[in-house]
């Protein structure tokens, strides 16, 4: 009898540690606040709700970026935003795991976009806004301009002013082609 509860603890133990996946070093990782490392060198602080994070918390990557906001069975679902190593910033809306509905990401390179996305993709209607000036305001799908829209291109003087503007254009339909998600 006593080795059928030795073993049975055993057991349970093994498939509570494969459940986490991570090591809870700090609070409550089951149900309430708590910190959580994981193998690969991720950490999360936050909210749990049966061993899974749910609630509000900030997931920390091995490779610089982050992730602060709400989440849900694990993943980042609701309103967050998201620190990218690279320098891109996203704050908007996310579904399992990645931007979905509305949001706006400021890339490094000072171009800004705000709008619709889907699956981590700019997908829907938003406007992209260029470092040098130039504008699109228009249709998205997979990541690309796709169906209608309107693009102003900046003019730039040899002394590296912007000057006005060029007659707005409106783009044609493109083929569909398929991007990585960011995150």
């Amino acid at each position: 009898m006593r080795n059928n509860l030795i073993f049975l603890v055993l057991l349970f133990g093994s498939i509570t540690i494969s459940l986490r996946a991570g090591d809870c070093v700090s609070g409550n990782c089951v149900n309430g606040q708590g910190i959580m490392t994981f193998p690969n060198g991720d950490k999360y602080v936050g909210e749990f709700k049966t061993e899974r994070k749910a609630g509000y918390g900030v997931y920390y990557f091995v490779n610089g970026d982050r992730y602060e906001g709400d989440f849900k069975d694990d993943y980042p679902d609701g309103h967050g935003k998201a620190f990218l190593a690279n320098g891109n910033i996203y704050e908007g809306e996310f579904k399992n795991n990645f931007p979905n509905g509305k949001g706006t990401m400021r890339y490094h390179n000072g171009n800004v976009y705000v709008g619709e996305w889907k699956q981590g993709l700019k997908d829907g209607f938003g406007s992209m806004n260029y470092e040098n000036g130039s504008r699109y305001v228009g249709e998205w799908r997979n990541g690309k301009k796709h169906g209608q829209g309107n693009y102003t291109q900046a003019t730039v003087a040899s002394n590296g002013e912007i000057k006005k503007p060029q007659k707005s254009s409106e783009t044609k339909m493109t083929a569909e082609k398929k991007s990585t998600p960011f995150w």
